[in-house]
């Protein structure tokens, strides 16, 4: 779809452009096993953006708390933003995104690390109680909803419906099927099933 004449601004698939930008944010994460990046999005333009980070003291800080504190600082408001994050978000994250007034966050769909099973649980529990919606993003096509290339093509499929014997014609109508033969053999299989 080309871009409107009336928006100069318009983005072609916002999801994807947006996880991008996050994933690149990513590449700076210190995080030493679950890197990840989170931008988040007002009216198409960058309102804050963060990495996760381990810090020396053992500390984890989310992507998406780095984000809402990059936010702050430069004083934008991020009333109905949108989150775009490497990772799933953690319950505090959530929480601060529900007092900052968005609304949705979408996450990148991958799997997820065995160690953070239950913080995520909860901040799944957490979000739904909050009305905030967590949605995946997968980066490739779902095979479910792929195109069947050994399907015909619309053109020939048109053909079929063209070919008018093909829904006029029924064998019993021209006479080719005995319909006796098959009450014969019904009698049959009941009288040799009543002995």
């Amino acid at each position: 779809m080309p871009a409107p004449k009336s928006d100069p601004t318009f983005i072609k698939n916002k999801d994807k452009y947006f996880m991008g930008l996050a994933k690149q944010v990513a590449t700076g994460s210190t995080h030493p096993i679950a890197s990840g990046g989170c931008v988040i999005i007002r009216d198409r333009e960058i309102c804050g953006d963060g990495r996760s980070i381990l810090a020396d003291c053992k500390v984890e800080i989310d992507c998406i708390t780095y984000a809402i504190a990059t936010a702050c600082k430069r004083g934008t408001p991020v009333t109905g933003a949108v989150i775009y994050s490497t990772r799933y978000p953690f319950s505090a994250s959530v929480f601060q995104l529900h007092l900052m007034g968005v609304r949705k966050i979408i996450v990148l769909a991958h799997e997820w690390e065995p160690y953070y099973k239950d913080e995520f649980r909860r901040a799944a529990r957490l979000a739904r109680e909050l009305s905030i919606a967590i949605e995946p993003l997968f980066e490739d096509e779902d095979e479910r909803f792929s195109t069947n290339n050994q399907a015909p093509r619309f053109d020939e499929r048109e053909q079929q419906f063209d070919d008018k014997d093909l829904y006029t014609y029924s064998p019993a109508e021209s006479g080719s099927i005995d319909a006796t033969q098959y009450d014969e053999q019904i009698n049959e299989n009941n009288d040799s099933t009543t002995l």
